[in-house]
């Protein structure tokens, strides 16, 4: 029978003592395993002197006993599933690219009215559908022709107003508004000389 190196036969144990021998490789696996529970484990020191801080994981005077957890992990999620046979909304009918107040323009000062015609513009046209509408002081004006986007402001008050437009789908939903248009309206003064209702 032959022997390991330096050791005689008969120190080294067979099939015959009750022993079985592992291969070499699992032995090694067992031993590698064994280490890294150990480093995982393992203690660390921690001291400061006129260099710094120091780690180790030897002992060392004045150190104080850090036990570490496990080192961190992450796995990041699964990717999300594309569906590459969904179907896409063509760009040209998901929304309006604008929507805009032409008439009155803004800061126009408009003289010696009663009534005033607001007109708006959306780009593209108006859907089948969908409707104009436009926002006098806060107050909302329908058009005078339903599907079309021109509007009639009646009575006007001296002053400052703003309008403002927007576009609402089947729901009633704005998919559309625009940016707020100031108006001026100046009636005749009673002092007026061409008022006719000034006494002479």
């Amino acid at each position: 029978m032959t022997g390991i190196t330096g050791l005689s036969p008969a120190f080294v144990p067979g099939p015959a003592a009750g022993v079985c021998w592992l291969p070499v490789r699992t032995l090694l696996c067992l031993l590698l395993l064994l280490t890294a529970l150990r480093v995982s484990a393992a203690t660390t020191y921690r001291w400061v002197d006129a260099d710094g801080v120091h780690y180790s994981d030897q002992p060392h005077v004045g150190a104080e006993k850090l036990t570490l957890g496990e080192a961190q992990t992450y796995s990041a999620p699964p990717a999300p599933a594309v569906n590459a046979a969904a179907p896409r909304t063509p760009a040209s009918t998901a929304v309006y690219t604008s929507c805009a107040v032409l008439q009155p323009s803004d800061d126009q000062v408009l003289f010696e009215t009663e009534a005033v015609a607001i007109t708006m513009q959306t780009a593209p046209g108006l859907r089948s559908g969908d409707r104009g509408s436009v926002s006098v002081d806060g107050a909302n004006l329908d058009p005078d022709v339903p599907g079309q986007l021109g509007f009639h402001l009646k009575s006007v008050e001296r002053g400052t107003h703003t309008v403002s437009a927007r576009v609402l789908d089947k729901a009633g939903k704005i998919v559309c508004e625009s940016a707020r248009v100031t108006f001026h309206v100046r009636q005749p003064s009673a002092l007026a000389p061409a008022n006719p209702l000034r006494k002479h």
